[in-house]
């Protein structure tokens, strides 16, 4: 009976004009310096631009986006006929500012509009530059906005992380984040949280994520994934995804948040990978 009226809702949602979805993702893009021939960055920026472009992201989190993809990935865009814009944030930056090693939030800005943006660090000192417990290594932080939706005039919270690999920091990373949620979305906004985790579902830390955020892949039935468990393919193309590391979320929070499906995307583009990871995405409407 549940499962009918919550049908009966999204049919009603779907024919509204006021209520569209969103199609809300991660995607991990993979440093554009690290690859070698068929993964350099000069010959598989077109598989990731064609990746993008099939999607059809509203707005989606990006990981490891770099200097040289932070200037050559708009002209991308254009050139490929997507409109988006990308906020970015670095956490090697001491007011959350553009570097090498970098976040993005990339929408459309025909479609959202950024109201405010927030950032923090994964350290004891979350508000100030910083690294954390066992991930001295790498610095490591997230950010949030809250967005506008232009066609319906609601509003809902983002948030986005790369998340630590080390097992402690991951741990604290995951309460500091529910924390920053908390404090930068006081009126209970709508929410939604995204990112390359780097811990698998039945961790500490996804525990600690779940004790306030609802996980899209585990709330839906069956019928409504596409794709396999495993977001994390390495460039193996002949890994088996199914048994690979879920390691890329897609999260909410909110009674008006209602996910509508989940894919793991397993797109190869002339027999390849785009990046090491696999994108995520699901059409989420809001309700006003």
């Amino acid at each position: 009976m549940k499962r009918l009226i919550f049908a009966f809702i999204i049919l009603c949602c779907l024919s509204s004009c006021s209520t569209p979805y969103l199609r809300v993702g991660s995607y991990n893009v993979w440093r554009s310096d690290l690859g070698k021939d068929d993964y350099a960055w000069a010959v598989r920026k077109d598989r990731l631009i064609q990746s993008i472009k099939d999607i059809g992201f509203d707005v989606f989190g990006a990981q490891e986006v770099d200097t040289t993809m932070i200037r050559e990935l708009p002209l991308l865009f254009k050139e490929a006929g997507l409109d988006y814009e990308m906020f970015i944030f670095s956490p090697y930056h001491e007011d959350g500012g553009t570097a090498n090693k970098a976040q993005a939030i990339i929408y459309n800005p025909g479609r959202l509009e950024i109201l405010e943006d927030h950032h923090f660090w994964f350290s004891e000192t979350p508000d100030v530059i910083s690294s954390g417990w066992d991930e001295m290594k790498f610095r490591r932080g997230g950010f949030c906005v809250v967005f506008k939706d232009r066609k319906t005039g609601g509003k809902f919270f983002m948030m986005h992380s790369h998340s630590p690999l080390g097992k402690e920091a991951n741990l604290h990373a995951a309460s500091i984040i529910n924390e920053k949620a908390r404090q930068y979305n006081p009126d209970n906004l709508p929410a939604i949280f995204v990112g390359d985790l780097n811990t698998r579902p039945d961790t500490p830390s996804s525990d600690v994520l779940r004790k306030y955020w609802s996980d899209v892949y585990l709330t839906l039935p069956s019928d409504k994934i596409s794709g396999p468990h495993g977001t994390f393919n390495s460039h193996n193309v002949d890994k088996d995804m199914t048994t690979a590391a879920r390691i890329d979320y897609i999260y909410y929070r909110g009674d008006q948040v209602r996910p509508l499906n989940y894919c793991c995307d397993t797109a190869r583009y002339n027999g390849l990978y785009p990046s090491d990871h696999c994108p995520i995405y699901s059409d989420i409407l809001i309700i006003k």
